[in-house]
């Protein structure tokens, strides 16, 4: 049921600092959006120029070959055992 006594004049007056706050909030979160899309999609930048004080190396320098260890393996580190300290006796 709608209310009996409505005055939509009086509603008006009310209502509109809200619905301009709304608006603006809305606009600004546009425009936000679209400079978000903006920035996300500038690939106009050019790749930079290769610096030839750079010497290349061969392709696969410095890889280790197939079944070697990346961190090559110390022998002290092999054997060595922790061992945890004895609980406390309550």
């Amino acid at each position: 049921m709608s209310s009996p006594k409505t005055n939509l004049e009086k509603q008006k007056r009310r209502h509109w600092g809200p619905l301009v706050g709304i608006a603006v909030a809305l606009t600004v979160a546009a425009v936000l959006l679209l400079w978000l899309m903006g920035y996300i999609a500038d690939t106009d930048t050019p790749d930079p120029a290769p610096d030839p004080a750079i010497e290349e190396t061969e392709p696969g320098a410095g890889i280790p070959g197939e079944g070697t260890p990346a961190t090559p393996i110390e022998p002290e580190a092999e054997n060595s055992v922790v061992e945890t300290p004895p609980a406390p006796e309550d």
